[in-house]
């Protein structure tokens, strides 16, 4: 894929199937946020995995809030 040095925003990516599509996307040379409506462990974790593979970022998110 054409992925290499594109941002990939992933919501719900702390764990489960997000996760997933985080690590391939990393993995495809994206650099990846990692969004969730809770900033806990599950996210700094995930997120730390992901920087071993590309550029990786958390930022705490509810997308079914408008302003947020």
């Amino acid at each position: 894929m054409k992925l290499k040095n594109k941002v990939a925003i992933v919501t719900g990516s702390k764990r489960g199937i997000g996760k997933g599509i985080a690590l391939c996307l990393a993995k495809e040379g994206c650099k990846v946020v990692v969004s969730d409506y809770v900033e806990d462990a599950d996210g700094k974790k995930t997120t730390e995995e992901l920087k071993k593979i590309s550029d990786a970022i958390f930022v705490k998110a509810d997308v079914s809030k408008e302003n947020d």
